[in-house]
C-alpha cells in the first residue's frame, strides 16, 4: 500500500464528512481541523457563504496545513475561487455544474430532490453525493454502498440519533452537521467524529470488508492517463500520477488502522503563520 492514498480511493473509503465554518480566527480553525483529523474525519469541507474570497483562501490554507494529508480537504465555493485555492474537492448544490479545481480534484454534489440524485449519480463529472434523509431509500437502491461500482454518497444528519436511524436504513457514510463554533459541540472535535464513526463501525465490519479490499485493489491497478505532454512512461512533468493527490500537499502518513475501522492516523502537525481573518 502506498504512503499516500489516491484521492478517489480515499473518497471511496470515506465514512465521515464534516462541514466546517471559518471560525473566529485561523488559530481556532487550525485547532478544530486538527481535532477532527485526530478523530479520523475522512473529508472536511469549508463552507462560509458570507465570507469574502481572501478569508476563504486563508481559511483553506490554514486548514490544509492542519490536516496535513490526514483528510481530504474541500471547499464549498464558486469555481474560480476553488481553482485559486486548488482545493482537492469542490462542493456545490446539485443544480450547479460541477467544477474541478485541478486535474485530479474531486467534486461533490449536494442533492435535495430525487431527480437531482438520479442525475448526479449518472453524471461522470460528479465524484460523490450528499443526500438528505428523505432520499436514503432511493440512494440505497440506485447506488448500493457495498457495490464497488457505486458512486459514494453521504447521508446528511443533524444528530447522533438520526445517524443511527439512517445507518439502520442503509446509509454507510455520514455528513455531519456544520460546525460554526466549537462551543456548539458539547464535546471535543475528536470525540464528535469518534461518536459518529461508532454508529457506522458495526455495519462496516459486517458488510464492507470485501468492498474495502476491492476498492484498495482497484486504486492500485488504475492505469495512467495518456496526455500529450506525457513522458514515455505516461507521467507528466510537474503533475501527480493519476489517482494521487496533487504534489503540493505531500504526506508522510502511511495508512494504518485503529480498532479495525479503517481510520488513517499518524504523521506530524505543521503549523502555519499566525494569520488573522
Amino acid at each position: 500500500m502506498t504512503a499516500m492514498m489516491g484521492l478517489k480511493t480515499k473518497l471511496a473509503l470515506a465514512r465521515t464528512l464534516v462541514w466546517v465554518g471559518l471560525q473566529p480566527s485561523p488559530e481556532v480553525l487550525r485547532e478544530l481541523v486538527g481535532g477532527l483529523c485526530a478523530g479520523r474525519a475522512d473529508v472536511i469541507v469549508l463552507v462560509q457563504p458570507d465570507a469574502d474570497a481572501d478569508d476563504l483562501l486563508l481559511g483553506h490554507r490554514t486548514a490544509l496545513q492542519s490536516a496535513d494529508g490526514r483528510a481530504i480537504l474541500g471547499l464549498a465555493a464558486a469555481g474560480e475561487l476553488a481553482r485559486r485555492a486548488r482545493a482537492d474537492l469542490v462542493a456545490a448544490d446539485a443544480v450547479v455544474a460541477p467544477v474541478r479545481a485541478h486535474d485530479y480534484a474531486l467534486t461533490l454534489a449536494v442533492v435535495k430532490q430525487l431527480a437531482d440524485l438520479t442525475r448526479s449519480l449518472e453524471d461522470v463529472h460528479v465524484d460523490a453525493v450528499v443526500v438528505t434523509p428523505d432520499l436514503i431509500d432511493p440512494a440505497v437502491a440506485l447506488a448500493p454502498p457495498t457495490a464497488v461500482a457505486s458512486k459514494p454518497w453521504f447521508a446528511q444528519v443533524d444528530s447522533l440519533a438520526q445517524a443511527r436511524a439512517l445507518v439502520a436504513a442503509g446509509a454507510r457514510r455520514l455528513a455531519l452537521p456544520t460546525i460554526n463554533s466549537q462551543g456548539q459541540l458539547g464535546m471535543s472535535p475528536r470525540q464528535l467524529v469518534d461518536a459518529y464513526r461508532s454508529t457506522l463501525a458495526e455495519a462496516w465490519r459486517a458488510e464492507m470488508a470485501q468492498f474495502t479490499f476491492s476498492t484498495l485493489h482497484l486504486g492500485q491497478q488504475r492505469p495512467p492517463h495518456t496526455l500529450a505532454s506525457a513522458r514515455p512512461d505516461g507521467s507528466v512533468p510537474g503533475r501527480p500520477t493519476p489517482d494521487a493527490p496533487p504534489a503540493r500537499a505531500p504526506s508522510h502518513h502511511t495508512p494504518t488502522s485503529e480498532d479495525g475501522d479503517g481510520g488513517w492516523l499518524g504523521g506530524h502537525h505543521e503549523r502555519g503563520p499566525d494569520d488573522h481573518w
